[in-house]
């Protein structure tokens, strides 16, 4: 079994120049799981910060099929980049509660605060680590070995010792780790099978071995 780095990356301090920004934002606003946050195509007028929920960000081809690059979470920014137009559809994945920053606002820090710049080009590149990785997996990893990635940096991002609920959907899961619903089903039975994690419910899961450093246990491919 082919194991890679699965620390998660660790995007700059929450107290930071550009966290900031909003705490004089007291307008808050709330979406109901699946509905759109941010749509392709429309102006990119503004920065968000999560403030609870999880958001799926992705991409969906001509032929209509559609690519998952992140879930992003509480605490986390969407919207962080130089375009004038998204490139990207973000919709809710469960009930989300979002903060906004009008870009014109965030464009005016930038020409006066040198932290916010730094702080702004690192969120870029940690977003771009993380889609660098994302792709390593899908090409050079069997499916129980992206699922178990995936899960156990779920994990971590909600810092929980125990039982971690999915916001998520198998189907969202499988969009985002390049595979079947079937295959993550599949799966997610071959990491019980062999003690990696326990299921309570097809949703609610939990992390039983650090198998990155702990163990290298051989599992079964499962095609994709």
């Amino acid at each position: 079994m082919k194991i890679f780095d699965q620390t998660p990356i660790q995007p700059p301090p929450k107290k930071s120049a550009l966290m900031s920004l909003f705490e004089s934002v007291l307008f808050q606003k709330s979406y109901q799981p699946d509905s759109t946050v941010l749509l392709h195509g429309h102006p990119a007028d503004a920065v968000y910060l999560i403030v609870s929920g999880t958001v799926r960000c992705c991409t969906i081809s001509a032929h209509g099929c559609r690519q998952i690059f992140r879930f992003a979470t509480k605490g986390q920014f969407l919207g962080i980049s130089d375009i004038d137009r998204w490139h990207f559809t973000a919709e809710a994945a469960d009930h989300v509660i979002l903060k906004s920053v009008p870009r014109r606002t965030v464009e005016q820090a930038l020409a006066v605060n040198v932290a916010l710049r730094q702080e702004l080009r690192a969120h870029m590149a940690c977003q771009l680590q993380c889609r660098e990785q994302q792709l390593l997996s899908i090409v050079t990893s069997k499916a129980p070995e992206r699922l178990l990635g995936f899960l156990r940096d779920f994990a971590a991002s909600r810092r929980a010792d125990g039982y971690v609920v999915l916001p998520m959907s198998r189907r969202d899961i499988a969009d985002h780790l390049g595979m079947s619903v079937e295959t993550v089903s599949r799966a997610f039975g071959t990491l019980k099978s062999k003690g990696l994690i326990d299921l309570q419910t097809s949703e609610k899961y939990c992390i039983i071995a650090d198998t990155g450093r702990a163990q290298k246990p051989k599992l079964r491919a499962v095609p994709a």
